[in-house]
């Protein structure tokens, strides 16, 4: 696939692919005039890259996973990929028990809504509900 027909199969801006390309992330094959063509490996590749970015992970963060595919493995790396994969892991069940807060509440919210009785104070305490979901906000 060329760039547009693979930016087109995957949901994305070209201009997307080749900034995934200038990090080192989704590298494709060239042919010999030099125009990029997409594989398979290459769309398993994006799935990756669009996983990760939803669960939050920077740019960054997703190039050194991406890294972990060739890398050697050794103790120091090994020891690396833990405490990034261990913060990451933390970080996921308190967004998961952030989002099921989230979800529980959403599911009262359009449950009041779909009441003539609502009134505008048990809306608006419910809105306020919506701040104190996030422990980590002060």
């Amino acid at each position: 696939m060329n760039i547009k027909e693979f930016a087109t199969r995957v949901g994305c801006q070209p201009d997307t692919l080749r900034f995934y390309e200038k990090m080192g992330m989704l590298v494709p094959k060239r042919t010999p005039g030099n125009y990029r063509k997409y594989t398979v490996t290459d769309l398993a590749t994006y799935r990756i890259i669009h996983s990760l970015k939803r669960a939050g992970l920077s740019l960054e963060e997703i190039c050194e996973i991406l890294k972990l595919r060739n890398a050697d493995v050794n103790a120091t790396h090994c020891a690396n990929t833990l405490r990034f994969i261990t913060g990451k892991h933390a970080q996921f069940a308190d967004d998961q028990n952030f989002y099921t807060k989230l979800t529980k509440l959403t599911a009262k919210m359009i449950q009041a809504l779909t009441k003539s009785t609502l009134s505008h104070s048990e809306l608006a305490t419910m809105i306020e509900e919506i701040g104190e979901l996030d422990d980590q906000v002060v």
